[in-house]
């Protein structure tokens, strides 16, 4: 038989704990060195939230990259007329 005692226990509360406090662990705008800690923590013990936490972190990425990409003048020109064509209707 296992003893479970040299595994820290992970409920659903600590999840909600953490996830209140991802996304600015993510954006790195958690500061207070024991929030930072509980949630790395938590992620190392809790695959649910890690894997949480690196799909929101790609997302993060992909936005930012997104943010970088200049519109085409076509796609805003095709906008333009799209919107000058309604407003006409």
């Amino acid at each position: 038989m296992t003893d479970k005692s040299d595994k820290p226990e992970v409920i659903d509360s600590d999840c909600l704990e953490a996830f209140d406090h991802l996304y600015a662990y993510i954006n790195g705008e958690l500061k207070e060195a024991d929030s930072v800690a509980m949630i790395e923590h938590h992620l190392s013990h809790c695959k649910s939230c890690f894997t949480r936490a690196q799909i929101e972190k790609k997302i993060n990425d992909r936005l930012k990259k997104s943010k970088q990409d200049k519109t085409p003048d076509s796609l805003k020109n095709r906008l333009d007329q799209l919107i000058d064509d309604f407003e006409d209707n």
